[in-house]
């Protein structure tokens, strides 16, 4: 009895949808304002094994007052740990992505916090 009813629950259920995550390629970009400045951070990342992943990232920040922006830019990796993403860019800093909250926070100066957009770019 209990093998009919998993066996429905799981129809009942359908497939599970796979998340940006578990495809080859993916990102994760997010917004906040400071104050008079305005700073996004775009990240891009190539799977390189299971839970890992290479990471091209861009932070900007934006004087909303003067309209002068400036850019940082690197290269680094990203590996899972226990729900979250841990990522590590040289010239930029270290960022964790929590996949559950879906929110990214770290120690980069002039990377935006906070919600994160995720997305396979289809």
């Amino acid at each position: 009895m209990r093998t009919i009813l998993t066996l429905a629950a799981l129809a009942v259920a359908g497939p599970a949808a796979a998340g940006p995550m578990d495809e080859p390629r993916w990102q994760a970009g997010t917004t906040e304002r400071r104050g008079h400045d305005e700073l996004t951070t775009s990240l891009s990342f190539e799977r390189t094994g299971p839970g890992e992943w290479s990471v091209a990232a861009r932070c900007e920040t934006r004087d909303t007052r003067t309209g002068r922006w400036r850019a940082r830019t690197g290269t680094g990796a990203a590996v899972r740990s226990m729900g979250l993403i841990l990522i590590d860019v040289a010239k930029v800093g270290r960022m964790v992505l929590n996949e559950r909250a879906g929110e990214i926070f770290g120690n980069a100066p002039g990377c935006a916090q906070g919600s994160v957009d995720l997305g396979t770019g289809d």
